[in-house]
């Protein structure tokens, strides 16, 4: 190879790992930021979670809709993640919040939204911190290697149960849309449940 081309190579993969690691740390600090609003809000309420939507809710639209840049990496190559997948994972989260939650606001004050919130939280904080130790020092702490294998234990049924109440709570309001997004909103159900956030957690 021509010195020339190598430096070049080398260059580029050195801008792709700090953007990399910049953008990991970035969505780290987002939803670490989620994450203490609705903690902040749950305590100073006594546990109501009534206000935790309008206490997380102007930051939680724009980390989430800010993922869709790792569906970008997934294309060009720049991270091992399956396209696909990380297509369906971004869009079912992009549907919980715009969807749903962006459309019918009469939902807000249900439980299941601080309980969807808390474990993508700690979902997110997981899988951030693990890919930036691994970027940048090339192995991570063991702490972070094993909740990112066993939280969705814990994390799966919480977080795929929270989105389902989510969607049931939305469907009379959005049978007064149109009746045809009530079947929209249950086959998106239906179709990415299988393995989501276990996917979120455990995946590459």
């Amino acid at each position: 190879m021509h010195p020339g081309l190598s430096s070049t190579k080398k260059q580029q993969c050195g801008f792709v790992k700090t953007y990399l690691v910049a953008y990991n740390v970035a969505s780290w600090a987002g939803w670490f930021a989620i994450l203490l609003k609705a903690l902040s809000e749950l305590y100073q309420s006594q546990g109501n979670w009534t206000h935790v939507f309008d206490a997380t809710w102007p930051l939680l639209q724009i980390v989430q809709t800010c993922a869709l840049f790792e569906v970008f990496h997934s294309l060009i190559g720049w991270v091992r993640a399956p396209f696909m997948t990380t297509l369906m994972q971004v869009l079912s989260r992009l549907l919980l919040v715009w969807g749903v939650n962006y459309l019918f606001p009469q939902i807000h004050t249900h439980g299941s939204y601080t309980t969807m919130i808390i474990a993508w939280c700690i979902a997110e904080l997981v899988r951030y911190s693990f890919y930036a130790f691994n970027l940048v020092t090339g192995s991570v702490p063991f702490a972070i290697s094993w909740a990112r294998y066993n939280f969705f234990l814990v994390l799966y049924p919480l977080g795929v149960g929270s989105e389902l109440m989510m969607i049931y709570q939305s469907l009379p309001f959005a049978d007064k849309v149109h009746p045809f997004y009530v079947y929209f909103l249950v086959g998106s159900a239906l179709t990415y449940v299988p393995g989501k956030e276990k996917g979120r957690l455990s995946g590459d």
